[in-house]
């Protein structure tokens, strides 16, 4: 059994490195750019009015000053501002040749031919060519996870169209005979897929192409057969159940028949303990094919993908995207009574900046997942969080 840390650096360091894919602007949004971006002009691209105003001489400031046009933005200025003129100026608009203070408005009184400034002293309101972005300068980065306001950006330099990485396809299979999907209506014993379309959701809102495998039977014909076919398909299988130690958990012997070889099978974490990686590489060492199975109970599969495989979807289509991690108090106490591992528990952060844990059965409490916005690791040895005391806290996406 290894350390969580182990088991994420071993995850980190077996990626599938992806090819890469021009989009357009309209699909650019949630991919990650694999080239950077640099500006194609200054920003402001000329000087420019920070208010509605008058752009004048500063040394004019104490004289009326004749009025010569209205400069709107988008429109160049006609005229030049020379001693005892001004001209009028709207927000963003290009000032005028001569001019070296915008005042404002307000500031100012007007009789239909003359401006006479009022106000206290001069400011010169004006947004200098270059001052927010230079030309050539980066803009966005490679590996960016590209967000609304990256798209901004974009636009705002003329990217029409962007590199990114392609999407990781990415299979998902649930394991169990007592597994029924969810229009079934189950017997006393069975219970309905959950994990599958929890696991399905997460690949697709982390950036990956998800393909829903559908259930397999605990039979090791059954997994054997689909687990062989959907792998020539996806880059990885994320397989939920099949990895413990009950007598029909075929898993990691299926893996190691078709090739893999499995990097770890135990992560000393409470919930998420039975987490399996597995690896198929080519004669060159290339990372070909990866397999994630991870526990059946819903909380542990849906933490260890959010801590696992997450980052390897991330790391594989060259993202560099740091992992929310913070520090909170605690609102009240918690307490555990095993303390040997690693403990991950699902948490709602509070308005206050404090954290509450949630009501927490175990690792088969689904309920306790809708209410998370994030996870509270618990450290090796600790039983008790004191009211007030701070706690590393992962921030849920």
């Amino acid at each position: 059994m290894i350390t969580f840390e182990e088991a994420k650096k071993i995850v980190t360091d077996n990626l599938i490195v992806t090819d890469t894919e021009m989009v357009p602007l309209a699909e650019a949004c949630s991919r990650i750019i694999s080239q950077s971006v640099t500006a194609d002009r200054d920003t402001p691209p000329f000087n420019k009015s920070a208010v509605d105003g008058y752009a004048c001489r500063a040394s004019d400031l104490g004289e009326k000053m004749l009025l010569l046009e209205n400069i709107a933005a988008g429109y160049e200025p006609k005229m030049t501002v020379n001693q005892g003129t001004c001209s009028k100026i709207m927000t963003g608009a290009m000032l005028p040749d001569g001019a070296d203070t915008i005042i404002m408005v307000e500031d100012c009184d007007f009789d239909g031919k003359y401006v006479f400034f009022k106000g206290k002293g001069p400011k010169d309101n004006i947004c200098v060519k270059g001052e927010d972005i230079t030309k050539g300068a980066e803009v966005v980065t490679a590996g960016t996870l590209l967000k609304p306001q990256h798209v901004a950006v974009l636009a705002a330099f003329g990217a029409a169209a962007v590199s990114v990485s392609k999407r990781i396809s990415v299979g998902i299979l649930s394991t169990g005979d007592e597994i029924i999907e969810p229009e079934a209506t189950p017997s006393t014993v069975q219970i309905r897929n959950s994990n599958g379309w929890q696991l399905f959701s997460q690949a697709i809102n982390a950036g990956a192409n998800a393909n829903y495998l559908g259930i397999a039977g605990d039979t090791k014909d059954s997994l054997h057969s689909i687990i062989s076919e959907a792998i020539v398909n996806n880059d990885a299988i994320i397989i939920s159940g099949g990895v413990s130690m009950g007598d029909f958990d075929y898993v990691p012997g299926i893996l190691e028949e078709l090739g893999f070889k499995i990097l770890f099978n135990k992560v000393a974490v409470q919930p998420g303990k039975p987490s399996t990686f597995a690896v198929r590489k080519s004669k060159e060492g290339k990372c070909e094919k990866v397999i994630f199975a991870l526990p059946g109970n819903p909380v542990s599969c849906f933490i260890q993908f959010e801590l696992l495989v997450r980052p390897w979807l991330n790391a594989s289509a060259g993202g560099h995207a740091p992992e929310l991690w913070t520090e909170l108090p605690a609102k009240e106490e918690y307490s555990r009574r095993n303390t040997g591992r690693l403990a991950f528990i699902p948490i709602i952060i509070n308005p206050d900046g404090t954290f509450s844990h949630l009501k927490y059965n175990g690792s088969a409490h689904i309920a306790a997942l809708s209410e998370a916005t994030g996870i509270a690791a618990v450290p090796v040895g600790k039983a008790t969080i004191a009211a007030g005391e701070k706690t590393r806290i992962f921030i849920l996406p």
